[in-house]
C-alpha cells in the first residue's frame, strides 16, 4: 500500500531518555550465544534530544550528532540511522529524512543512550509517516537493532526478560531522585560483550529479585535498597581494579550505596529530597567524576512527541 509522504520540512521533536537498571540478573547462557536476563528498568529525565525532519524525495538519510557527548561517535553507523533504514525498508519507503541527535547522555556508560536514540527514531518516524504501529510492534523491530531498544519503545518502568527484548510494562513508580557518577575511565571496545564473557556460573541468578521488585512496583511500593542488584558489579570487582578504586573514592566522599548502571561504568546513588545536592555534587566532582542529577521519568513524559509544521512558502509579489 502506498501512503503519501509529509511535506518537506515537516517533522517531529522528542526525547530519548536514559535508563537505569533497578535490578539486573543474568540467568544463564543460551544455546544461541546470548544470555538470558531478568531486569527491571526505568527511564530518566536525563535525555538526548531528537529532531526528525522530512527531506525532499531522493535526498536520502542524513544523521547529525551534536551536543556534549557526540565526540567519537560515527554518525554514519549510529543506531539512530540504522533504525530509520530498518523502518523505511519494512514499510517500503525511502528514508528521506534528517535526524539530528543532541547527545546529552554520556556514552558508553550503561545508561542506554544509543538504544534510546534508536527507539526515539522508530517512534518519531512512526508518527511522522502515520504508520500506526503500536509499542509492541516498534519494540519487536527495535529488538533487531539492540536488546534495550525494545524497552525504550515502551518507556516508563518495565520488567524485561529473554535477552532483554521481552518487555512487560509496569505502572509508573514513585518518583526517585538520584545522582549519576561517571568515572573518568574509558569503557573500551565491546564493553558489554566483555562483561558477559567474564561471567561465571557462580554469577548467575534465578530472576527472583527482579520478580519481587516488579511485584512491589505493581503495588506502588518503593524499591528496597537490598533489591537494587546488578550481576555485573561482581564482574567489575574481579576484572577492573581501576574502576573499583574510583567507586571507593565515591563512597569515601559520601555515597552510602552505589548501584551500577547497566554494564557500567556509570553508577547511581539515590538521594532524598532533603539532601544537600550542591555539596554532594561538589564532593563527588572533586574525585574526578562527572556528576549528573536525574529523576525517574514516567511513561507519558518519556513517550511525548511534538509535531513540527512544514514551513509555508511565500510567493514573491511582482
Amino acid at each position: 500500500m502506498t501512503t503519501s509522504s509529509p511535506a518537506t520540512g515537516a517533522g517531529v521533536r522528542l526525547i530519548a531518555p536514559a535508563k537505569i537498571n533497578l535490578a539486573l540478573e543474568v540467568l544463564h547462557r543460551r544455546p544461541d550465544g546470548y544470555h538470558e536476563v531478568d531486569t527491571v528498568m526505568t527511564t530518566l529525565d536525563l535525555a538526548d534530544r531528537v529532531t526528525i525532519t522530512q527531506r525532499a524525495a531522493g535526498a536520502g538519510l542524513e544523521v547529525v550528532l551534536t551536543g556534549p557527548y557526540a565526540a567519537g561517535i560515527d554518525a554514519a553507523d549510529d543506531l539512530a540511522g540504522r533504525a530509520a533504514r530498518l523502518l523505511a525498508e519494512r514499510h517500503d519507503r525511502a528514508p528521506d529524512v534528517r535526524i539530528e541527535v543532541e547527545k546529552r547522555i554520556p556514552s558508553p556508560a550503561g545508561l542506554g543512550g544509543g538504544s534510546s536514540d534508536a527507539a526515539a527514531v522508530l517512534r518519531g518516524l512512526n508518527e511522522l509517516w502515520s504508520l500506526g504501529l503500536d509499542a509492541d510492534a516498534l519494540a519487536a523491530m527495535g529488538a533487531q537493532i539492540g536488546s534495550d531498544v525494545a524497552f525504550f519503545a515502551h518507556g516508563g518502568t518495565a520488567r524485561c526478560t529473554g535477552r532483554g527484548d521481552r518487555v512487560e510494562p509496569l505502572r509508573d513508580m514513585r518518583p526517585l531522585r538520584m545522582l549519576i557518577l561517571v568515572p573518568p575511565v574509558p569503557a573500551g571496545e565491546a564493553k558489554t560483550a566483555r562483561r558477559y564473557a567474564a561471567l561465571t556460573p557462580h554469577d548467575f541468578g534465578h530472576g527472583h529479585i527482579s520478580q519481587r521488585l516488579a511485584h512491589r512496583i505493581a503495588r506502588n511500593a518503593p524499591p528496597p535498597t537490598n533489591d537494587l542488584v546488578n550481576t555485573f558489579e561482581r564482574v567489575i570487582e574481579r576484572t577492573q581494579p581501576e574502576l573499583v578504586a574510583h567507586y571507593a573514592s565515591y563512597s569515601a566522599a559520601g555515597a552510602p550505596r552505589l548501584h551500577l548502571c547497566g554494564a557500567g561504568p556509570a553508577v547511581f546513588l539515590l538521594v532524598t529530597e532533603g539532601a544537600k545536592i550542591a555539596e554532594l555534587r561538589r564532593d563527588f566532582g572533586m574525585t574526578g567524576a562527572t556528576v549528573i542529577e536525574a529523576h525517574t521519568l514516567p511513561r507519558p513524559a518519556a513517550l511525548k512527541i511534538e509535531r513540527i509544521a512544514a514551513p509555508v512558502a511565500i510567493e514573491e509579489q511582482a
